[in-house]
């Protein structure tokens, strides 16, 4: 939307004849040397990948082996067949008992992607789509602390973890699109959105952390 309140509309038009294509006659197109090779939905239906919305699995890991930073999507897994909802509650629970997750391969959205399989809300299980290794995001290069901590700083991070850990994931909430909808309401309104009260800071972890480390040090070297 441009700032005069003027709708921007986005329209498929094709090349050849300028004509607006709906949504249903879109295709996907594949340039090689012989030309453009057109995909429609028929050829990604007749792919012949044992992996395609069925995960073919090639065994369990431990789930800690499996680094975040390469998770991209979940799904749940809906077990279909003649006793299938027992043969997923048990496979649930035999993964939960050992801490193992299932590795393997899964074709979703027109692409193969490595995929976790591991157990969700008790007899449940979820299927966790993974970025392949090459299109992760090398990180920046960082070489740590120039003087590595001791064990006395060590011990008082610790305690500071220990003094904020939780039984369970907090409740948290969207405040952000709350306020954004009080925003859309007042000026739709045309009023002025009155400030909020002063809310509790969060712990600052990082803050804390440096004033451990600097009692530490204090209590060291009086």
């Amino acid at each position: 939307m441009r700032r005069n309140g003027g709708r921007i509309k986005h329209r498929r038009v094709c090349d050849i004849d300028h004509q607006e294509v709906p949504y249903e006659q879109v295709a996907h197109g594949v340039e090689t040397l012989a030309g453009t090779v057109v995909l429609r939905d028929d050829d990604f239906a007749r792919l012949p990948l044992p992996a395609r919305k069925v995960l073919a699995l090639a065994g369990f890991v431990p789930a800690g082996s499996v680094d975040p930073v390469l998770f991209h999507r979940s799904y749940y897994a809906e077990p279909h067949g003649p006793g299938a909802d027992r043969a997923g509650a048990l496979l649930a629970t035999a993964l939960t008992r050992s801490g193992l997750v299932g590795v393997g391969k899964i074709a979703v959205r027109m692409r193969e992607r490595p995929a976790v399989l591991r157990p969700y809300a008790g007899f449940r299980l979820l299927v966790a789509t993974l970025y392949w290794p090459h299109e992760r995001n090398e990180p920046p290069e960082h070489h740590g602390p120039t003087v590595p901590p001791t064990d006395r700083e060590l011990g008082m991070a610790e305690v500071l973890v220990e003094a904020l850990a939780q039984d369970a994931l907090p409740e948290l909430h969207d405040e952000y699109v709350a306020v954004l909808e009080r925003v859309v309401e007042a000026k739709a309104a045309g009023r002025q959105l009155q400030p909020l009260a002063e809310s509790p800071q969060p712990v600052d972890l990082m803050a804390a952390l440096e004033a451990s480390i600097q009692a530490a040090r204090r209590d060291e070297h009086p």
